[in-house]
């Protein structure tokens, strides 16, 4: 058992780092050193479909994210992605997504549901979760950006945020809000420009004037709540938004991530703990 467990895990890795290539189930059969068949079947076993559609499944959701957060092109998308039209493309797109590649990319929300999800992401696992209503907030602090390649969509989350967060709540000794944006950026094409906001309820620190704020939007949010560690953290939005908000049948809305990090997270550092809300 634990043998076939490793050599899907093998054969997933070797599907995810050449999604973007023509993909020979041949290769796989000879990395395996097992037949086309006894492969077939233990990743139908193992993951629901056989890996022609499995490897169909990873490459329409890569491109379904590139759509929404890059500024390329659906020709080039569709290349990209091994495609050998934008027609034949668009056929299997709208067949998975219920839409063509141009609606998908125009609506102004995101349906995540059908998306397939990369092998490495947890779709078992369980956060607390309710439907709650904020009020309009003004929080003051300070606004980072950075752009990030999009060769192996989906990212996990950047240990950069993790040590920014941890820093700054020590530093303000408050709870801090992290408002992130994931847009197209307006220079390059194949690259997704971030902006996060790290903020407090109060403004100042050490009797200085914070100068910038931003405003967390009033209205219905979805909230999960989070408990654990930074490597546990760099999968949970990923989870959130790949596995949970289409099992509960969830649409995503404009607008940012906006997470809140509780002071306790440095205060219990024993246990390398963080206490995140994300809405």
């Amino acid at each position: 058992m634990m043998m076939k467990k490793a050599i899907i895990i093998s054969v997933l890795e070797q599907i995810e780092k050449n999604l973007e290539e023509r993909i020979d189930i041949e290769k796989l059969v000879v990395i395996t050193g097992y037949s086309r068949r006894s492969l077939q079947d233990f990743f139908k076993e193992k993951c629901g479909v056989s890996i022609g559609k499995y490897i169909r499944q990873r490459k329409l959701s890569r491109s379904a994210t590139l759509l929404k957060l890059t500024s390329q092109s659906v020709t080039d998308i569709a290349f990209r992605m091994g495609f050998d039209s934008v027609q034949s493309y668009s056929r299997e797109f709208k067949k998975t997504f219920g839409v063509n590649p141009n609606n998908y990319r125009k609506a102004d929300f995101w349906d995540l549901r059908n998306l397939r999800p990369p092998y490495w992401l947890d779709c078992d696992e369980h956060y607390q979760f309710e439907i709650c209503q904020l009020t309009s907030k003004e929080i003051f602090g300070f606004q980072t950006s950075h752009q990030i390649a999009t060769n192996d969509l989906p990212k996990k989350a950047s240990p950069i945020k993790w040590k920014i967060i941890h820093e700054t709540l020590r530093t303000w000794g408050e709870n801090v809000y992290c408002l992130s944006s994931f847009k197209p950026d307006n220079t390059k094409d194949q690259v997704i420009a971030v902006s996060s906001f790290f903020g407090m309820e109060h403004n100042s620190v050490d009797g200085g004037k914070i100068p910038m704020s931003r405003v967390i939007k009033c209205g219905k949010y979805a909230k999960f709540h989070f408990v654990g560690h930074k490597e546990q953290y760099q999968q949970f939005s990923n989870t959130i938004y790949m596995c949970i908000l289409p099992k509960l049948n969830l649409i995503r809305r404009e607008g940012e991530d906006i997470e809140y990090f509780h002071l306790a997270s440095v205060q219990k550092q024993q246990s390398n703990e963080s206490i995140v809300d994300l809405y």
